[in-house]
């Protein structure tokens, strides 16, 4: 992983903690299992592109989850308090989706993309998760 894409996985944590919202947001799985609601930025992916016109540049595409964790006794109050969560980390993300200018939007995708939003079936109740994909894209010289 670029050093670039470890920042811009910092920054996307920050922002998560800006939201007020989350007890606990890490980088990486989360040491408590037990604090909720909390949050985890996970790295999935890079994927590399190359531009036609300029070989001594590198696209690249960050792929990352954000693991939302929560707990709720009623199914459907857990539901709609996981939606709001998801919301409300969308929104965080999104707000500065140049990532502090480290991310820009490039002919492989927008700076930052939010591409979906999945509940997680096979926790039982109380516990409930849900993961964001979140795709972030940079340019890179060959070889950094």
């Amino acid at each position: 992983m670029a050093a670039n894409a470890a920042e811009i996985l910092q920054d996307i944590v920050n922002a998560l903690r800006g939201t007020g919202v989350f007890e606990i947001v890490s980088l990486g799985d989360s040491g408590s299992s037990t604090v909720t609601p909390r949050a985890s930025v996970l790295f999935d992916t890079e994927e590399f592109f190359q531009p036609d016109d300029v070989h001594s540049m590198r696209w690249i595409r960050l792929c990352a989850r954000v693991r939302l964790r929560l707990r709720s006794a009623n199914s459907a109050e857990g539901i709609a308090r996981a939606t709001d969560l998801c919301v409300a980390a969308a929104e965080a993300i999104l707000e500065d989706p140049y990532r502090g200018q480290r991310c820009q939007h490039l002919p492989v995708g927008r700076a930052t993309e939010v591409a979906r939003c999945e509940i997680n079936p096979s926790l039982r109740r109380p516990e409930i998760e849900v993961i964001l994909a979140v795709r972030c894209h940079f340019e890179t010289q060959e070889g950094v």
